[in-house]
């Protein structure tokens, strides 16, 4: 799968009106978690904190190879229009 394809199915899952809602669902049932757990459970809270960094960089992600995909996309119709 070529950049441009990758990012043409990263936009799709961007676009999909569920996708934010699962993410903000997610990310906050991790942040009750974490709420919830008492400051002497150290290794939990780490991990629920750092579950929720990783989901955040994965949201990122996504967006980023949207991104690049459409740039990619631009840039090629870019240099075909102007080899005509």
């Amino acid at each position: 799968m070529d950049t441009v394809e990758l990012g043409q199915h990263a936009k799709l899952i961007i676009e999909n009106k569920a996708f934010d809602e699962i993410f903000k669902m997610v990310r906050t049932n991790y942040q009750n978690a974490w709420a919830n757990t008492e400051p002497q459970h150290g290794d939990l809270r780490e991990r629920l904190y750092n579950t929720i960094v990783a989901l955040t960089d994965v949201r990122k992600q996504i967006e980023s190879v949207a991104t690049l995909g459409d740039n990619v996309a631009f840039n090629k119709e870019k240099e075909e229009s102007s080899d005509n």
